[in-house]
């Protein structure tokens, strides 16, 4: 949350599985314990003036999510708009024909960021990515030290 209190974002866009650590999809029995990684997430990412964007990820559950978010906007993929800007959102990387300036996702190392026409691919696994809107610059803001073990997220070893 320190780069949040930093940057001091307008949007946040997440792009699934909230809290990473806990795989729901293999084992439900958790959800007491996510709800609680979850709460504390959300209240931290809406204490901020930004508008929050989950896109729901194949650990996440979406009822919770609802449950816990008072200004997010929640779905599972699709256009998005932000001051004239428009991103395909989805947890995992899809081609789109959807004609937009870029696509965000995070399920998985791969794709690494590239270009597809005039399409710019952000893959927020691998580093959180801020976009100054009005020049299109793209600054990546490595996670901290650690985080990608704390989260069972390092290259070669995901947990699914």
């Amino acid at each position: 949350m320190k780069a949040i209190n930093n940057i001091n974002p307008q949007y946040i866009v997440h792009t699934g599985d909230i809290v990473d650590n806990i795989k729901l999809e293999t084992n439900h029995k958790y959800l007491p314990l996510y709800e609680r990684g979850l709460k504390k997430f959300i209240d931290c990412i809406e204490g901020h003036s930004a508008t929050p964007y989950y896109v729901m990820g194949n650990h996440d559950d979406i009822d919770s999510v609802i449950k816990f978010s008072n200004k997010g906007i929640i779905f599972k993929k699709g256009v998005i708009e932000i001051e004239g800007c428009s991103f395909y959102v989805s947890h995992e990387y899809e081609k789109s024909n959807n004609k937009t300036d870029y696509c965000l996702f995070g399920h998985s190392f791969d794709p690494v960021h590239h270009k597809e026409e005039d399409k710019v691919i952000l893959n927020g696994l691998l580093n959180m990515n801020a976009i100054a809107l009005s020049t299109g610059k793209i600054y990546k803001i490595e996670y901290p030290l650690g985080i990608n073990y704390y989260r069972k997220m390092e290259r070669g070893s995901i947990g699914l």
